[in-house]
């Protein structure tokens, strides 16, 4: 099982589901990282989100910028019809320790859309909801479940390596980590 709970790391990637909220580059967070989770699971017919997986990429982001606020917000009324819109953000799901709480408890939780993390009221990182599984996509992430973060460049790397180690303490495995530099999601 452990080799099918693979996550690949995409450096440079470009967002395929419309830009992030002006306050990301307002903030410097011009670096991006696509965090890329398998949905393929050997013993179901149907695909599956690894909620704990996710959780674990989403923790090593609170770590590797030292957040101590993490807001989680939900998908705009329509999902994916909304984020092919550009409108990115609907309602307020609450922290992210709040979101993991339902995660964990509902059989089919509310999707997320956006994530921001803020340390001491600025914000330090943020996150969009690309969600390869609902529309297939490229080959890179033909039916993955994938986050896109936007950090500053200056924490990338320390980023990876956290999220690297999270992957591995949760019981999964980081199957690549490419650099894609300026071609986008190809």
């Amino acid at each position: 099982m452990k080799a099918e709970r693979r996550v690949s790391l995409v450096i440079g990637y470009e967002p395929a589901f419309g830009k992030p909220h002006a306050d990301v580059a307002a903030a410097g967070l011009t670096a991006t990282l696509a965090v890329v989770l398998s949905i393929f699971r050997s013993d179901s017919a149907d695909s599956v989100r690894d909620h704990a997986l996710w959780l674990a990429c989403a923790r090593a982001i609170t770590e590797a910028v030292a957040a101590d606020n993490v807001e989680v917000y939900g998908e705009a009324p329509n999902g994916v019809v909304s984020r092919l819109l550009r409108k990115r953000v609907g309602i307020p799901l609450g922290t992210l320790a709040a979101y993991a709480a339902q995660l964990s408890s509902h059989v089919d939780p509310p999707d997320w859309a956006f994530i921001r993390w803020k340390r001491d009221g600025i914000l330090v990182a943020a996150a969009m909801s690309e969600p390869w599984d609902q529309v297939g996509g490229p080959d890179r992430y033909h039916d993955s479940y994938t986050t896109c973060v936007f950090v500053p460049p200056s924490v990338s790397p320390e980023l990876v390596e956290h999220i690297r180690h999270s992957v591995v303490r949760e019981g999964g495995h980081v199957e690549s980590v490419v650099h894609l530099g300026s071609r986008g999601p190809v």
